[in-house]
């Protein structure tokens, strides 16, 4: 009932004195408070008619369309403030963040560094850059940036955890897990830090460490589907597969509407030739994903170990449906329905 009242006030203020910018900004705030942004935009809107070159106004009407992915009215905004002051650091910056998002390199980097140039010691840019390089496969770039968002602000565990990420995808695992580990001490509430070292050690068939972490893990958020997924391979990978099955169980109970625990789950019931169960669960992951090429060949593999052609023939046929274009998936078609003919024949 307060905000109603405080809103209305405002309103009335805002008809009493049309020229004060102060009042529109207040309401906006709280429209935004309220996670209201039409209402919030359609207030800077009409204080920017007022008031074309609000510096404010246009920064949090860019921000807006960028939470709101309408990246085209947010780089208008941010541009039409950086035509007013080319100076501030937060509309070079924002800058540089929609540009990334579209995957516009060369502009992103343009309005980081113009960022870096109003304030050098900034972390966050080195580390948008980080990613920008990262995007772009980049890893050696990428690498470097990170490290000097590190160099920068060594207390921060995303910044840690990114640079870790590149290492472990340059396979540079010992250097990942020192960064991984970092975070975690940072902040040991951190799942994702926890989540990531057990990964790592997984990666470097330490699997005791591993289990370690993947039980840390488990206990800051029993809930977390991903690492009940990711302790389930590391447990395949290890060779303990009736463990991993009941890690696959779980994560399914946790969330039965993501497809890789199914997927996962199936495959390592599948080198157990238990066919049948194995379908079953490729059948329930097939109506969770857009992506059912893979799942379409892998079904049809499984109908071929029950000697099933008719259905194996079918769900190949659904996958060229998918990718007429994919050779390889036509080649094994071709033998399996060839193989079948020959044994009619035969």
């Amino acid at each position: 009932m307060h905000k109603e009242i405080l809103i209305k006030d405002l309103k009335n203020k805002i008809a009493q004195l049309p020229d004060c910018d102060e009042n529109y900004r207040a309401l906006a705030n709280i429209y935004v408070a309220d996670e209201d942004y039409e209402s919030a935009l359609a207030i800077y809107e009409t204080l920017l008619k007022k008031f074309p070159d609000d510096m404010q106004a246009l920064i949090n009407s860019g921000s807006i369309h960028f939470y709101k992915k309408n990246y085209e009215k947010a780089i208008e905004n941010y541009l039409k403030a950086n035509k007013s002051d080319s100076s501030s650091f937060a509309v070079n910056y924002n800058l540089g963040n929609v540009y990334a998002e579209i995957g516009s390199f060369a502009n992103a980097l343009k309005y980081y560094n113009k960022a870096l140039e109003l304030k050098p010691g900034a972390a966050e840019v080195y580390n948008a850059i980080g990613f920008l390089y990262q995007d772009n496969d980049d890893l050696q770039e990428a690498r470097r940036y990170y490290q000097k968002a590190v160099d920068m602000d060594n207390l921060c565990p995303e910044y840690h955890i990114n640079l870790a990420n590149v290492y472990q995808k340059m396979d540079e695992f010992d250097f990942a897990c020192e960064q991984y580990r970092i975070a975690y001490e940072l902040d040991k509430s951190d799942k994702k830090a926890c989540l990531c070292l057990a990964n790592v050690y997984a990666s470097m068939e330490n699997f005791k460490q591993a289990e370690e972490y993947f039980e840390h893990t488990t206990k800051i958020d029993p809930q977390y589907y991903s690492a009940w997924v990711c302790w389930a391979i590391s447990k395949a990978d290890e060779g303990d597969l009736d463990k991993a099955i009941m890690l696959f169980k779980h994560a399914i109970e946790l969330d039965v509407s993501k497809p890789n625990a199914y997927l996962l789950l199936a495959n390592i019931l599948i080198a157990q030739m238990r066919y049948q169960e194995a379908i079953s669960l490729y059948e329930k992951a097939l109506m969770l994903t857009e992506n059912k090429t893979k799942i379409y060949v892998l079904m049809a593999n499984a109908y071929i170990m029950l000697n099933l052609y008719t259905q194996a023939a079918r769900y190949y046929r659904l996958a060229m449906k998918e990718e007429p274009d994919n050779l390889e998936i036509k080649l094994i078609y071709t033998d399996v329905a060839n193989n079948y003919i020959l044994k009619k024949v035969g």
